[in-house]
């Protein structure tokens, strides 16, 4: 019987291993994960997927109920080479940190869909960029989580100290910096526009220490092979999210013939396929471009001018119509009242 992958679920592998970290560190028991509808015997088949809305909901109770503020930063530390997923496992046996980090960020998919890595290579600098999908209700430790743990586990498969020039996150800086610093540096800075890790490029060719080519291919016909079923079952209407938020990550004009180049399709077969889902391109794109537009104002990056060309407006007065449909005020208003 074949098993149906949904791309609103996660690995299986993952959840157990971030449950098995918990009970390590005290911060969950059985009687949780009951209250949570959350059941060990349903995790132990790594071939299945679990629901990434129940694994949210486990992310906000963490943080709502952990003694410990800094939980998001000690989950990502905590490495166990023996609860890896099919991803992490093929991750493991590549050759180098930069093959490494490319098979990771193209099939993350295998992992937990709502993550997003890219990675940017400019002046003998790279720029990791890390982010959650924004219309998921992840908090800001999953985002801690998966930083901290990128340089857990560059440190484990390299061996090596993996210095970073800086670390950049979005959210407000925490009362427990020094545990910031003591995974990524001095130079780590919060209310960025973006969570991101930059270091020398020439780190990208440090050697995986145990990575093995003939494990390597084995696992990676088994992993296409799970990609190849989860893309079967993929809703066009998720990977058109995604695609919108790859462009905008970008900092590319978003825009509907973006997106299908993105996607390798048609205009009129992106509008059709949507439509059977029940859902239409322009609402998609609306979403992401209201928070986007939020973001951008706040963070004072970039003019009103660009920011419209950005979101795909032609001109300005376009964008203010619209952000006043959305707001009921003009970008200039929304700017006024968040200066007072």
């Amino acid at each position: 019987m074949t098993k149906t992958i949904f791309v609103d679920t996660v690995s299986n592998t993952a959840v157990l291993d971030l449950l098995e970290t918990c009970s390590t560190l005290g911060l969950i028991d059985e009687n949780v994960l009951d209250s949570l509808g959350i059941h060990r015997k349903t995790l132990t088949d790594p071939a299945l997927r679990f629901s990434e809305n129940k694994l949210i909901e486990l992310w906000n109770w963490i943080a709502e109920n952990s003694t410990l503020p800094e939980v998001g930063l000690l989950i990502g530390q905590t490495v166990n080479p023996s609860a890896k997923g099919l991803l992490a496992s093929w991750v493991s046996q590549t050759e180098s940190i930069g093959e490494a980090l490319e098979v990771f960020r193209t099939n993350i998919i295998l992992m937990n869909p709502s993550e997003h890595w890219d990675i940017q290579k400019h002046n003998g600098l790279c720029t990791l960029q890390f982010s959650l999908q924004k219309d998921k209700a992840y908090p800001s430790i999953a985002i801690e989580r998966s930083m901290s743990a990128m340089m857990a586990w560059g440190r484990a498969l390299s061996g090596h100290k993996f210095p970073l020039i800086e670390a950049r996150f979005s959210f407000p800086a925490t009362r427990y910096h020094n545990h910031f610093v003591s995974i990524f540096g001095n130079n780590t800075t919060f209310e960025m526009s973006e969570n991101c890790l930059i270091f020398d490029s020439q780190l990208l060719k440090l050697p995986i220490t145990n990575g093995n080519q003939f494990l390597k291919s084995l696992i990676e016909d088994k992993a296409q092979a799970a990609l190849q079923a989860m893309t079967n079952d993929y809703s066009v209407t998720s990977r058109t999210k995604v695609a919108i938020e790859k462009i905008l990550l970008s900092k590319s004009a978003i825009s509907i013939d973006a997106v299908c180049d993105e996607l390798a399709t048609s205009r009129q077969t992106l509008y059709r396929k949507l439509k059977e889902e029940g859902c239409d391109y322009k609402s998609l794109s609306d979403e992401y471009k209201k928070a986007e537009a939020l973001k951008l104002l706040q963070t004072a990056s970039e003019s009103i001018t660009s920011i419209s060309l950005r979101l795909g407006y032609k001109d300005t007065s376009s964008f203010y119509k619209a952000f006043k449909r959305w707001f009921g005020m003009s970008p200039k208003a929304y700017l006024h009242s968040i200066e007072y």
